[in-house]
C-alpha cells in the first residue's frame, strides 16, 4: 500500500491504526463564532443537495455513512459547556439517515442544532435526492465536500460487493487539535501584524449598504417571513457553453474566473440598490478564504477557513473593466498578505473574553452587504468513475449538486458557485425576514443577466 492511503476492507475501521480521538476538544474561535451566530431563523449550517438517478442500495449507504462518521469524528460530536465558559467538543452518537417516503414527505425529521450532520434521502421511481445539512461549527464548505467525497467512494465500494479495494487518504484524528495552528497567535506578534489586524477589523465597525427589500423589477412579492433555512436556497445552472465562455473571457482579460464572477456580483448589488437611500453607503462583500496548509492533508474534516472583505462604492461599479482590474489587484493582495489570518487573529483576541464576544456577535449589525463563496470544481474532484461527464457509483449517476453557507441577520444575500460536469451552478440564499423569495429570484436573475452580458460582450 502506498504511504498516505487507507484500504477500505469489507469491515473497515476508519480510525486508522487505532489512533485515539482527541476529545474533549476546545472550540476554536471560529467554531465559537458560529455557535454564537446559531439562532432559529439563521442556523449555522451548510445545506448541500445532490440529485441522482438510478437505484439506491440502502444497506451500502448505511455502512458508508457509519464509515465517514468514524473517519470524521467532528460530524457526530456535540458541544458541552464548561465552568470556564469556553465550550468544548465531546463525543456523541451520529444522527441516523432519514429516508423520506411518500407518507412522511412533509415531516421534519430532526431539529437542526448547532452540531451534528443530518442526511435526508428521498427516493422516487428512478430518482434519489440527497440533502446534507452540515453543522458549520464542525466543518467548512471544503470539509463538507471532503465528507461527501468519502461517503460516495465508500458507498461505491460497499455496493460493488467484491474484494476489490479502494484507497482513501490516511487520516489522523489526533491532529484535529492542531486545526487552528495556522493562526498568528502561535508566534510572536509584530507591529505590522497589529496594524494589519486593525486594518481588517476597523472598517467592519462602519456602516455599509444593505440590500433594499423592495425592487421595481419585482412584479409580485410574497410576504417576507421565517421559513426553512435548509431548504430556502435556490440554484440555477449555466450551460456548458456559457460556463466555457466565462472561462474564455477570464483568460482573455488575464484574471481568474473567481475575479470575474465576483466583479459581476458587485455590479448586480450596485444595480439593485441604485436610486435608493442605501446607494449612499459602500457595498461590502464577505469572501471566505481557505486556511489549509500541506500539513492539513491528514486532518479529518474540520473548520479551517477565515474571512476577507472587499468594499466598493456605487461609483466604483460604473466601469466594468476598471472594477475588474481593481478586484484582481485586491484579491492578489489578500492572498499575498494572507488577510484571512488577520481577521482570525482579531476574532481570537475578542474571544479572550467570551461574554464580550457573544455580545459583539449578537448585536443587530451586519459585517457585510452580501457573501460570495466559490467552491470550485468540488463535485468533479470526487474520485469516482465518469459516465457522460457525470460521476457514477454503481447504479447511481450523480446528475447535479449544489450547496451554500449560512447567512446572518442584515446580511441579506449569499451566493455560492460551483462547477460540475462543465456547468456553473449558482446557489443563492437570503434573509427571509427582510427579502421575499420573489425578490431573491429577481436578484439571482439579475446576476445571471450580468454574467451573460459579460459573455456577449466578448463574442
Amino acid at each position: 500500500m502506498r504511504d498516505g492511503a487507507t484500504n477500505i476492507s469489507a469491515a473497515p475501521s476508519a480510525v486508522e491504526d487505532d489512533l485515539e480521538l482527541p476529545f474533549p476538544l476546545p472550540l476554536t474561535p471560529f467554531e465559537f463564532y458560529f455557535l454564537c451566530e446559531h439562532r432559529p431563523n439563521f442556523p449555522s449550517i451548510i445545506p448541500i443537495t445532490i440529485e441522482a438517478s438510478g437505484r439506491l442500495d440502502r444497506t451500502s449507504l448505511d455502512r458508508a455513512y457509519q464509515f465517514v462518521h468514524e473517519r470524521h469524528p467532528l460530524l457526530s460530536a456535540t458541544i458541552e459547556q464548561t465552568l470556564s465558559d469556553w465550550p468544548r467538543w465531546v463525543p456523541a452518537e451520529p444522527v441516523p439517515i432519514h429516508y423520506i417516503d411518500d407518507t412522511d414527505r412533509n415531516e421534519n425529521p430532526a431539529a437542526i442544532g448547532p452540531a451534528g450532520l443530518v442526511l435526508l434521502v428521498r427516493e422516487e421511481r428512478n430518482r434519489v435526492d440527497f440533502e446534507f445539512i452540515f453543522s458549520h461549527l464542525a466543518v467548512d464548505g471544503l470539509g463538507a465536500f471532503q465528507v461527501i467525497s468519502d461517503l460516495l467512494v465508500a458507498y461505491a465500494h460497499f455496493a460493488e460487493d467484491t474484494v476489490t479495494s479502494l484507497k482513501l487518504r490516511r487520516l489522523e484524528p489526533a491532529i484535529l487539535s492542531h486545526r487552528d495552528h495556522h493562526c498568528l497567535s502561535r508566534r510572536r506578534m509584530k507591529l505590522i501584524d497589529l496594524w494589519r489586524i486593525a486594518k481588517v477589523h476597523l472598517p467592519l465597525s462602519f456602516r455599509q449598504a444593505a440590500l433594499v427589500s423592495c425592487d421595481k423589477n419585482v412584479q409580485s412579492c410574497d410576504q417576507a417571513g421565517p421559513d426553512s433555512a435548509a431548504s430556502r436556497f435556490q440554484t440555477r445552472h449555466l450551460s456548458v457553453q456559457e460556463t466555457s465562455g466565462l472561462s474564455c473571457v477570464a483568460a482573455m482579460k488575464s484574471v481568474t474566473l473567481n475575479d470575474l464572477l465576483l466583479r459581476d456580483y458587485f455590479l448586480t448589488l450596485a444595480e439593485w440598490n441604485r436610486g435608493t437611500a442605501e446607494s449612499r453607503w459602500p457595498l461590502r462583500i464577505l469572501v471566505p478564504t481557505d486556511m489549509r496548509r500541506r500539513s492539513s492533508l491528514r486532518m479529518p474534516a474540520a473548520n479551517m477557513f477565515s474571512y476577507a472583505f472587499l468594499t466598493r462604492r456605487e461609483a466604483d461599479c460604473q466601469n466594468r473593466d476598471r472594477l475588474l482590474t481593481s478586484i484582481r489587484e485586491e484579491t492578489a493582495t489578500i492572498k499575498r498578505e494572507k488577510r484571512g489570518l488577520y481577521y482570525e487573529a482579531g476574532l481570537r483576541l475578542g474571544c479572550r473574553w467570551p461574554r464580550f464576544a457573544r455580545w459583539s456577535l449578537n448585536r443587530d449589525f451586519a459585517f457585510a452587504t452580501a457573501v460570495f463563496t466559490n467552491l470550485g470544481a468540488s463535485f468533479d474532484r470526487i474520485p469516482l468513475p465518469v459516465r457522460n461527464g457525470r460521476k457514477v457509483a454503481q447504479d447511481l449517476v450523480f446528475d447535479n449538486g449544489a450547496g451554500i453557507g449560512p447567512i446572518r441577520p442584515k446580511t441579506r444575500a449569499s451566493l455560492a458557485l460551483s462547477i460540475y460536469a462543465g456547468q456553473l451552478a449558482i446557489s443563492a440564499n437570503y434573509d427571509s425576514l427582510s427579502l421575499t423569495s420573489s425578490q431573491q429570484r429577481a436578484l439571482l436573475d439579475a446576476y445571471i443577466r450580468n454574467l451573460r452580458t459579460t459573455i456577449a460582450d466578448q463574442s
